[in-house]
């Protein structure tokens, strides 16, 4: 059924390459499945297969979440600490009438801070010492912790300061705390040569995006987009967050998952927004976006044992609707 959906997806979407992770239960089996269909590239015979490198682009933004989640659970630091705890008392941050921006704001997206400063072009070259200068100058339009606004520059300065509270590079942070436990070793800030080697090409409008340039783009942004993985590690990734493994890390699920803020059609938990999707109100965790000519997804609804992950070289199309979809599929099946 799903392999059949997403060739179907895949050839009226005209897309290059997609995988898609799924599990569920059906005729009351439980499976796991990985489908994947096309090729690395436009000018690439190789499939894509389960150890294909994909941009995960914001699905990044779950491991700095469960960074933070765990440095909060082993009690080194709370959510509702101020950002000022842990940086230079010289650096002049924003408030909005006294009211300081917590680790907790960044985390759910209510800041108060802008999706990216200044313009997209300026990313290339951005710095930690830019980041602190757009700081010291920016204006916060409202209270702290009232309004969900997307912010790739909010989860940058929350993996700065994480990595500056664990006093080690952002990449070997998120690896010794995530992904070395879940044993994800193809999920990476940088490829390898050999991983090189089988990465998917990202497209927009059908014109390839150089994986190089990217690179050179996402110095200070890594914490909020900069990883790449395979199917076969997100299965592992999507099985965690559905409380399916047997790993010492499972305990900062519930801290992940909890609804913090409530706003018009959805809840923010750690880096998951939170709906439904059956009547019954199971909460249903997602997070889905596009970046670098990649297209991405992330939904699970842990209580009825569904998730579905879909990874395209697709940068101009969201796979969310194609994702619920899917998810919708599952939840019909008899349990």
């Amino acid at each position: 059924m799903i392999e059949e959906k997403v060739e179907a997806y895949r050839e009226s979407h005209a897309i290059t390459g997609i995988a898609v992770v799924a599990i569920g239960r059906e005729n009351h089996q439980k499976f796991q499945l990985i489908a994947t269909k096309g090729n690395l590239s436009l000018k690439s015979p190789i499939p894509i297969n389960l150890f294909t490198e994909f941009r995960i682009g914001p699905l990044t933004q779950i491991v700095t979440a469960g960074a933070l989640a765990y440095l909060v659970q082993e009690g080194q630091i709370a959510l509702n600490d101020p950002i000022s705890k842990f940086l230079p008392k010289s650096m002049k941050l924003p408030t909005y009438k006294g009211k300081e921006i917590t680790l907790g704001d960044l985390a759910t997206h209510t800041s108060s801070l802008p999706d990216m400063p200044y313009s997209l072009s300026s990313r290339s070259s951005f710095s930690v010492s830019q980041m602190d200068r757009f700081l010291s100058k920016y204006e916060l339009p409202r209270e702290p912790g009232t309004k969900y606004e997307y912010s790739n520059f909010g989860y940058a300065l929350l993996a700065n300061i994480l990595s500056r509270i664990a006093k080690r590079s952002y990449p070997e942070l998120a690896s010794q705390l995530i992904m070395d436990p879940l044993g994800l070793k193809e999920t990476v800030f940088s490829l390898s040569r050999e991983q090189k080697k089988r990465v998917a090409t990202g497209y927009e409008y059908g014109k390839g995006i150089s994986p190089l340039l990217s690179e050179k783009v996402y110095s200070i942004f890594i914490g909020s987009g900069g990883l790449y993985s395979t199917p076969k590690n997100m299965l592992t990734f999507l099985s965690f967050n559905m409380g399916k493994e047997k790993t010492s890390l499972n305990a900062i699920l519930p801290l992940m998952q909890t609804p913090y803020h409530s706003f018009k059609g959805f809840k923010m938990g750690l880096g998951w927004k939170i709906s439904s999707l059956t009547k019954e109100g199971d909460p249903y965790y997602h997070l889905s976006g596009t970046l670098f000519g990649f297209g991405m997804y992330m939904g699970l609804i842990p209580s009825r044992d569904v998730g579905v992950m879909i990874l395209t070289n697709q940068g101009e199309l969201d796979p969310a609707p194609f994702g619920e979809e899917l998810l919708k599929g599952l939840l019909s099946q008899p349990h």
